[in-house]
């Protein structure tokens, strides 16, 4: 079973969140321990039994391909690696399993996103499709991106119906 103040240490050691997010987070994290998956579903990296970063999304409500992530959170010996970015790679696998193609969104701050990476979600295929500048403070800019998933090109896939011969001579 999870422990949840696990994942509240490492989002606090972020610096990233304040008192009432770490509170909705603890809540949404029992909400998930109570019933995984509806609506919240859980990815998580260790480094050995170290939690190195997690991710909780839901599916968009009145959707059908639309994800969101509710949280994002690279422990900070983690930023700016492999960590982030293979927490998405885990996230678009999980939601094409779900359906073939997705869009993805993520609402965040200046803060939130610094202390994943550098510009880590246009770095990693997002596109900016809202920002607005001083929202939460001054240098602390409003977010909202969003990205694409789809079942891979490379997946193995059935193979085509066998063409019927002819017997024309």
């Amino acid at each position: 079973m999870i422990n949840i103040r696990e994942y509240e240490l490492l989002t606090l050691e972020t610096g990233a969140y304040r008192d009432i997010e770490l509170d909705i987070l603890k809540e949404t994290l029992a909400a998930w321990k109570e019933s995984p998956g509806s609506p919240f579903e859980l990815i998580e990296l260790r480094d050995g039994r170290v939690l190195a970063g997690f991710c909780l999304y839901y599916r968009s409500p009145n959707t059908e391909y639309t994800f969101d992530i509710h949280t994002f959170v690279v422990g900070r010996d983690y930023r700016n690696k492999a960590v982030g970015p293979r927490l998405l790679e885990l996230l678009e696998e999980a939601v094409t399993q779900k359906t073939p193609y997705a869009v993805v969104r993520v609402e965040t701050s200046r803060v939130k996103e610094h202390a994943i990476g550098d510009s880590f979600y246009g770095n990693n295929g997002f596109q900016t499709i809202g920002h607005i500048p001083g929202f939460y403070e001054t240098d602390n800019d409003y977010y909202i991106y969003v990205r694409s998933a789809s079942v891979s090109a490379n997946e193995p896939t059935d193979p085509p119906d066998p063409e019927p011969e002819s017997n024309a001579e």
